[in-house]
Formats: structure tokens, sequence, C-alpha cells
């Protein structure tokens, strides 16, 4: 919700622009990531050598940063576009 005009010393000065809070952004990405890199490492061929806890957190890993690069990125365009 965009707050309304404020009155300063007889002018009418308009409500700052919104912008996304890149924090959640990036933390929500790096969350949804980690569990797609978890669902992966689940559904895909398991490796002999690792166990199923290490290969859910080695793609979880990957994948959380990914997610976090790009909603990173989601975040700036969302920023540059309003």
């Amino acid at each position: 919700m965009v707050p309304d005009p404020v009155a300063y010393a007889g002018e009418v000065r308009p409500a700052p622009p919104r912008t996304p809070n890149y924090l959640r952004f990036i933390v929500t990405g790096a969350i949804v990531g980690f569990l797609g890199g978890a669902i992966f490492a689940l559904v895909g061929e398991s490796a002999p050598d690792y166990s199923s806890a290490t290969q859910i957190g080695f793609f979880g890993v990957m994948f959380a940063g990914l997610g976090a690069l790009l909603a990173g990125l989601l975040a700036v365009l969302l920023e540059r576009g309003s």
C-alpha cells in the first residue's frame, strides 16, 4: 500500500516509490532453491559413493545459491521496472 502524499510547508510531496525488499527475495530464493535441490537429489539416480543426506546437502546448497542469485536478479528487475 502506497502512503498518501505528505503536506510539507505548503507543498505536497509525492510518496516515495516502492522498492522490493532484497533480503526477503534472496532468502526466499535460497529456500526454494534448496528444496528444489533436495528434490533433485532424491528423485535422481543415487551415487553409490555418497549417502542420500550428502547428496541432498550438496545439491541443496548448489541450488540454494542459484536460487538466491536468480531471486536477487528478479528483485533488481522489478525495481527497475517500477
